[in-house]
Protein backbone atom coordinates (compact mmCIF):
# COMPACT_ATOMS: atom_id res chain seq x y z
CA UNK A 1 0.00 0.00 0.00
CA UNK A 2 1.35 3.37 -0.96
CA UNK A 3 1.35 6.41 1.29
CA UNK A 4 -1.37 8.00 -0.84
CA UNK A 5 -3.57 4.90 -0.53
CA UNK A 6 -3.08 4.91 3.25
CA UNK A 7 -4.12 8.55 3.55
CA UNK A 8 -7.06 7.99 1.22
CA UNK A 9 -8.42 5.10 3.30
CA UNK A 10 -7.90 7.18 6.43
CA UNK A 11 -9.93 10.09 5.04
CA UNK A 12 -12.63 7.72 3.80
CA UNK A 13 -12.86 6.07 7.23
CA UNK A 14 -13.19 9.48 8.89
CA UNK A 15 -16.05 10.44 6.57
CA UNK A 16 -17.87 7.14 7.12
CA UNK A 17 -17.42 7.44 10.89
CA UNK A 18 -18.86 10.96 10.87
CA UNK A 19 -21.85 9.84 8.81
CA UNK A 20 -22.54 7.03 11.28
CA UNK A 21 -22.15 9.32 14.31
CA UNK A 22 -24.27 12.32 13.27
CA UNK A 23 -27.75 10.65 13.20
CA UNK A 24 -27.63 9.17 16.74
CA UNK A 25 -26.09 12.39 18.10
CA UNK A 26 -28.89 14.42 16.50
CA UNK A 27 -31.46 12.02 17.96
CA UNK A 28 -30.09 12.34 21.50
CA UNK A 29 -29.66 16.12 21.32
CA UNK A 30 -32.99 16.62 19.55
CA UNK A 31 -34.96 17.63 22.69
CA UNK A 32 -32.28 20.17 23.66
CA UNK A 33 -32.31 21.65 20.15
CA UNK A 34 -36.12 21.74 20.07
CA UNK A 35 -36.37 23.58 23.42
CA UNK A 36 -33.42 25.99 23.24
CA UNK A 37 -33.19 26.65 19.48
CA UNK A 38 -36.61 26.00 17.99
CA UNK A 39 -38.63 26.92 21.09
CA UNK A 40 -40.56 23.66 21.03
CA UNK A 41 -41.06 20.86 23.53
CA UNK A 42 -42.29 17.26 23.66
CA UNK A 43 -44.58 18.35 26.51
CA UNK A 44 -47.85 20.11 25.52
CA UNK A 45 -48.14 23.71 26.70
CA UNK A 46 -51.34 23.07 28.66
CA UNK A 47 -52.54 23.43 32.25
CA UNK A 48 -53.17 20.37 34.42
CA UNK A 49 -55.11 20.13 37.66
CA UNK A 50 -53.08 19.33 40.78
CA UNK A 51 -55.64 19.42 43.61
CA UNK A 52 -57.62 21.67 45.97
CA UNK A 53 -55.87 24.16 48.24
CA UNK A 54 -58.15 23.12 51.11
CA UNK A 55 -56.34 19.77 51.42
CA UNK A 56 -52.90 21.28 52.11
CA UNK A 57 -52.00 21.03 55.84
CA UNK A 58 -50.91 24.11 57.76
CA UNK A 59 -47.41 22.98 58.80
CA UNK A 60 -46.29 20.27 56.38
CA UNK A 61 -46.38 19.67 52.63
CA UNK A 62 -48.85 17.56 50.69
CA UNK A 63 -47.82 15.63 47.61
CA UNK A 64 -49.98 15.20 44.52
CA UNK A 65 -49.30 13.14 41.39
CA UNK A 66 -49.92 14.74 38.01
CA UNK A 67 -49.78 12.87 34.68
CA UNK A 68 -48.26 15.04 31.95
CA UNK A 69 -48.79 13.71 28.40
CA UNK A 70 -45.78 13.72 26.09
CA UNK A 71 -45.49 13.33 22.33
CA UNK A 72 -42.29 11.52 21.42
CA UNK A 73 -41.15 9.85 18.22
CA UNK A 74 -41.41 6.37 19.78
CA UNK A 75 -44.68 6.88 21.68
CA UNK A 76 -48.19 6.21 20.46
CA UNK A 77 -50.40 9.19 19.79
CA UNK A 78 -53.68 9.44 21.65
CA UNK A 79 -56.36 7.71 19.58
CA UNK A 80 -60.14 7.75 19.96
CA UNK A 81 -61.68 4.81 18.15
CA UNK A 82 -65.31 3.71 18.48
CA UNK A 83 -65.73 5.84 21.59
CA UNK A 84 -62.77 4.23 23.41
CA UNK A 85 -59.86 6.50 24.25
CA UNK A 86 -56.39 4.95 24.08
CA UNK A 87 -53.94 7.08 26.08
CA UNK A 88 -50.56 7.97 24.68
CA UNK A 89 -47.35 8.30 26.69
CA UNK A 90 -47.50 10.15 30.01
CA UNK A 91 -45.00 11.21 32.66
CA UNK A 92 -46.03 10.87 36.30
CA UNK A 93 -44.72 13.82 38.31
CA UNK A 94 -44.94 14.23 42.07
CA UNK A 95 -45.86 17.82 42.94
CA UNK A 96 -45.16 19.02 46.49
CA UNK A 97 -47.47 21.78 47.76
CA UNK A 98 -47.21 23.68 51.03
CA UNK A 99 -47.84 27.05 52.64
CA UNK A 100 -44.82 29.33 52.78
CA UNK A 101 -42.89 29.36 56.03
CA UNK A 102 -41.20 32.39 57.55
CA UNK A 103 -39.11 32.66 60.69
CA UNK A 104 -40.39 35.22 63.18
CA UNK A 105 -38.32 37.51 65.41
CA UNK A 106 -38.37 34.95 68.22
CA UNK A 107 -37.18 32.18 65.89
CA UNK A 108 -40.61 30.57 65.66
CA UNK A 109 -41.78 29.23 62.29
CA UNK A 110 -44.77 31.11 60.87
CA UNK A 111 -46.84 29.32 58.21
CA UNK A 112 -48.59 31.79 55.93
CA UNK A 113 -51.90 29.98 55.43
CA UNK A 114 -54.72 32.41 54.55
CA UNK A 115 -57.42 32.73 57.19
CA UNK A 116 -60.22 31.90 54.75
CA UNK A 117 -58.49 28.59 54.00
CA UNK A 118 -58.20 27.72 57.70
CA UNK A 119 -61.90 28.40 58.24
CA UNK A 120 -62.91 26.35 55.21
CA UNK A 121 -62.63 27.16 51.50
CA UNK A 122 -65.88 28.18 49.83
CA UNK A 123 -65.55 28.43 46.02
CA UNK A 124 -65.73 30.43 43.92
CA UNK A 125 -62.71 32.39 45.10
CA UNK A 126 -62.47 36.12 44.61
CA UNK A 127 -59.49 37.60 42.79
CA UNK A 128 -58.22 38.96 46.11
CA UNK A 129 -58.31 35.46 47.63
CA UNK A 130 -56.57 34.00 44.56
CA UNK A 131 -53.81 36.60 44.83
CA UNK A 132 -53.35 35.88 48.55
CA UNK A 133 -53.08 32.13 48.00
CA UNK A 134 -50.71 32.52 45.05
CA UNK A 135 -48.36 34.73 47.07
CA UNK A 136 -48.17 32.24 49.97
CA UNK A 137 -48.09 28.88 48.20
CA UNK A 138 -45.16 26.59 47.34
CA UNK A 139 -45.63 24.31 44.31
CA UNK A 140 -42.40 22.34 43.98
CA UNK A 141 -41.00 19.61 41.76
CA UNK A 142 -40.01 16.43 43.57
CA UNK A 143 -36.79 16.17 41.55
CA UNK A 144 -33.64 17.07 43.46
CA UNK A 145 -31.77 19.99 41.86
CA UNK A 146 -28.57 17.90 41.99
CA UNK A 147 -29.20 14.84 39.78
CA UNK A 148 -32.97 14.57 39.77
CA UNK A 149 -33.62 11.92 42.42
CA UNK A 150 -37.10 12.23 44.02
CA UNK A 151 -36.94 13.93 47.40
CA UNK A 152 -38.82 12.86 50.54
CA UNK A 153 -40.33 14.86 53.38
CA UNK A 154 -38.70 13.96 56.70
CA UNK A 155 -40.54 14.91 59.90
CA UNK A 156 -38.33 16.31 62.68
CA UNK A 157 -38.90 17.75 66.14
CA UNK A 158 -38.50 21.30 64.88
CA UNK A 159 -40.70 20.76 61.80
CA UNK A 160 -39.22 18.89 58.89
CA UNK A 161 -37.17 19.06 55.69
CA UNK A 162 -36.98 17.67 52.19
CA UNK A 163 -34.20 15.09 51.89
CA UNK A 164 -32.73 13.56 48.74
CA UNK A 165 -32.06 9.87 49.50
CA UNK A 166 -29.46 9.53 46.74
CA UNK A 167 -26.79 12.07 47.73
CA UNK A 168 -28.08 13.84 50.83
CA UNK A 169 -29.40 17.12 49.43
CA UNK A 170 -31.45 19.00 52.05
CA UNK A 171 -34.12 21.67 51.48
CA UNK A 172 -36.55 23.54 53.72
CA UNK A 173 -40.34 23.48 53.28
CA UNK A 174 -40.12 26.40 50.82
CA UNK A 175 -37.69 24.40 48.67
CA UNK A 176 -34.77 26.58 49.73
CA UNK A 177 -31.27 25.08 49.78
CA UNK A 178 -30.09 23.94 53.22
CA UNK A 179 -27.15 21.61 52.60
CA UNK A 180 -25.58 18.88 50.48
CA UNK A 181 -24.41 18.78 46.85
CA UNK A 182 -27.34 20.55 45.07
CA UNK A 183 -26.25 23.81 43.40
CA UNK A 184 -29.54 25.56 44.22
CA UNK A 185 -32.97 25.12 45.80
CA UNK A 186 -35.78 22.96 44.48
CA UNK A 187 -37.50 23.90 41.23
CA UNK A 188 -40.93 25.54 41.39
CA UNK A 189 -43.62 24.66 38.89
CA UNK A 190 -45.31 27.40 36.92
CA UNK A 191 -48.74 27.38 38.57
CA UNK A 192 -51.97 29.26 39.03
CA UNK A 193 -54.89 29.08 41.44
CA UNK A 194 -58.36 29.37 39.93
CA UNK A 195 -61.84 30.27 41.16
CA UNK A 196 -62.65 26.62 41.83
CA UNK A 197 -59.96 26.65 44.58
CA UNK A 198 -57.77 24.18 42.71
CA UNK A 199 -54.10 24.45 41.77
CA UNK A 200 -53.15 24.06 38.11
CA UNK A 201 -49.62 23.61 36.74
CA UNK A 202 -47.77 23.55 33.46
CA UNK A 203 -44.95 21.09 32.86
CA UNK A 204 -42.35 23.82 33.15
CA UNK A 205 -40.33 25.33 35.97
CA UNK A 206 -40.28 28.92 37.14
CA UNK A 207 -36.53 29.16 37.76
CA UNK A 208 -36.61 32.83 38.70
CA UNK A 209 -34.40 35.69 37.56
CA UNK A 210 -34.38 36.90 33.95
CA UNK A 211 -34.29 33.42 32.38
CA UNK A 212 -38.06 32.91 32.53
CA UNK A 213 -39.85 29.54 32.56
CA UNK A 214 -37.84 26.47 31.63
CA UNK A 215 -39.42 23.33 30.19
CA UNK A 216 -37.97 19.97 31.27
CA UNK A 217 -36.09 17.96 28.69
CA UNK A 218 -37.79 14.71 27.73
CA UNK A 219 -35.47 12.12 26.16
Amino acid sequence: MTRGDFLGFGILGTIVGALLTIPPAAFVLGPVIDVNVRGESDVPDDWYRVGPIGEIPAKEPKVYVVEFPVNQVYSEEQVIEEGVETPGATIDNAVWTSWREEIGENGEAIHRIPSFVESGVQPPLTQEQIDEVTANLNVLSSSCAHLGCPVRWIVKEDGGEFLCPCHGGIYDINGGYVGGPPPRGMYSFTFEVREDANIYVKHEFDIGGDKGPQQPYVI
